[in-house]
């Protein structure tokens, strides 16, 4: 009995024991509770904003631009969504800018200036302005086959715009058509809008226009041409042979319906590039 009783102390024990260790370990006080979170953690840098004024010279590379400020002609990184904002800019406008200064890693005394913020001061002259003097060539960095390339375009007058066309192109002013010269099936038609034009009656209207071609959809991410990423319609209609696009945008408040047609045939390559460089030169009258 003397035994059974001495047994029974020890595992009394070594239970008193284990349930202590576990309430230890439940209260956070052992060596795998985690250490509290930090109240103060880092925040991420904080830029000042400055503005300016100044006139806009022209892109220097795909991701900087060069504008002439009080300081003299200054270059600027493109911020987030100022590739879109710039595309449409011919040079020589007058503009109010706005940016931040951001430290270059390892150069302590140099720091990259960040545009962020871009419009047009239509009194300045620039390509808003209804009485600009445009000069009758202007210089235009297209990509062909991989390769970027330096061309001379010339100013052609349209019914209440005017806009640069390339030595392989020919403009009808009548008829407000760019064509190809080599082929006059490649072809863009220009319409001004009126001030009141809606933007869904004129989707119904390509989706029917363009259904004669084939099969029909809108236009998404690179679908889209970079000089009109943000139309508000653009509608493409796919056949055997040949392409279709309906599109809608606007250049400095005033709307515009381009229709491309583009067969699929040798020169489909160099359309395009051309084609929606003239477009995107176009300044209203």
């Amino acid at each position: 009995m003397a035994k059974r009783k001495h047994w029974s102390k020890i595992i009394t024990a070594a239970a008193a024991a284990m349930l202590l260790m576990a309430m230890t370990a439940c209260s956070g006080e052992g060596p795998t509770s985690q250490p509290p979170a930090d109240p103060n953690p880092a925040e991420e840098p904080k830029y000042e904003i400055k503005q300016g004024t100044g006139t806009y010279v022209g892109q220097i590379d795909n991701n900087s631009v060069e504008i002439e400020t009080a300081d003299g002609p200054t270059a600027f990184r493109l911020g987030e969504g100022m590739a879109q904002v710039i595309s449409k800019l011919q040079g020589e406008e007058s503009v109010s800018y706005a940016y931040r200064e951001q430290p270059v890693e390892g150069e302590e005394d140099l720091k990259q200036l960040i545009l962020i913020e871009l419009t047009v001061d239509n009194e300045g002259g620039g390509s808003g302005s209804e009485n600009a003097q445009l000069p009758e060539t202007k210089d235009f960095e297209l990509e062909l086959e991989g390769m970027k390339e330096t061309k001379t375009a010339k100013l052609a007058e349209g019914d209440g715009y005017a806009l640069y066309i390339f030595d392989i192109f020919s403009f009808d002013a009548k008829t407000n058509r760019l064509t190809m010269n080599v082929d006059p099936d490649y072809y863009v038609e220009i319409t001004k809008l009126p001030s009141d034009y809606n933007a869904d009656i004129l989707k119904l209207e390509a989706e029917k226009e363009l259904a004669e071609v084939g099969k029909v959809h809108e236009a998404e991410g690179s679908e889209r041409h970079k000089v009109m990423e943000d139309a508000s319609v653009y509608v493409i209609g796919e056949g055997e042979g040949l392409t279709k696009m309906y599109i809608v945008d606007e250049i400095d408040g005033q709307g515009y319906v381009f229709r491309v047609n583009n067969p699929h045939r040798e020169p489909s390559e160099g359309f395009a590039t051309h084609a929606f460089t003239s477009l995107s030169s176009i300044v209203n009258r």
